[in-house]
C-alpha cells in the first residue's frame, strides 16, 4: 500500500534581523501546500533560549548540504 503522499514543505526559521550565516538560533517549521500557493512567507512569535525571551522568527532558505 502506498502511503500518504506529505504535501507540506519546511521552513528554514530564524530570529528577525539575524543573517543566515550567522543566525544564534534557528528551528524548522512546516508550511503548507496553501500557503506555498500563495507565496506567504511565515513569521511566528516563539521562545528563544539563548536570549531567554520571546521574539519573531521570520522565514529565510534552507541551507544547501554542502555548505560548510
Amino acid at each position: 500500500m502506498a502511503g500518504k503522499k506529505n504535501k507540506d514543505s519546511k521552513a528554514w526559521m530564524i530570529p528577525e534581523g539575524e543573517k543566515r550565516e550567522n543566525a544564534t538560533y534557528h528551528f524548522v517549521a512546516r508550511k503548507s501546500i496553501s500557503m506555498i500557493r500563495e507565496g506567504k512567507k511565515l513569521r511566528m512569535r516563539k521562545y528563544h533560549p539563548k536570549l531567554k525571551q520571546h521574539v519573531w522568527f521570520v522565514e529565510t532558505k534552507m541551507p544547501s548540504h554542502s555548505a560548510k
